[in-house]
């Protein structure tokens, strides 16, 4: 598992997300981690694109809410599918449109289909295999 964006530490340390002491959710820092997330998406020009860190940035003041109140730590899976994915998905749209915009080579299409939701692990396996063979 992976720490969420902004949070310190690995897996496998004591401040792992699962472990709740550095994590933006059920750690001190989330006021600061949340500002930042806002902070991103008032930049973020595409709407689609921006409510999706919204929507994720509502999801993880609800868990922090019920963390809080409940003391009900996260669940990793709600974590990662509400919250962290579509983080990584938004973070990926925006660095292909960064390369787009400062490709020197119009000519080059980057554009591409996006990869369905249930082929993209075994998507990411390939080219990770490809980068591995060279």
């Amino acid at each position: 598992s992976r720490p969420l964006p902004g949070s310190q530490g690995s897996s496998n340390s004591p401040d792992s997300p699962q472990s709740g002491q550095g994590s933006p959710i059920t750690g001190s820092g989330f006021a600061e981690w949340s500002d930042r997330l806002r902070d991103a998406e008032t930049l973020i020009d595409s709407p689609t694109l921006r409510a999706g860190v919204s929507n994720a940035r509502d999801q993880a003041r609800r868990l922090r809410i019920d963390y809080r109140n409940a003391q009900k730590k996260p669940d990793w899976a709600t974590i990662e599918l509400e919250i962290l994915k579509p983080l990584v998905e938004t973070r990926d749209l925006i660095r292909e449109e960064l390369a787009r915009r400062a490709s020197d080579n119009p000519l080059v299409p980057l554009d591409r289909d996006p990869v369905p939701g249930r082929y993209s692990e075994m998507v990411r396996r390939y080219y990770e295999q490809l980068g591995r063979d060279q």
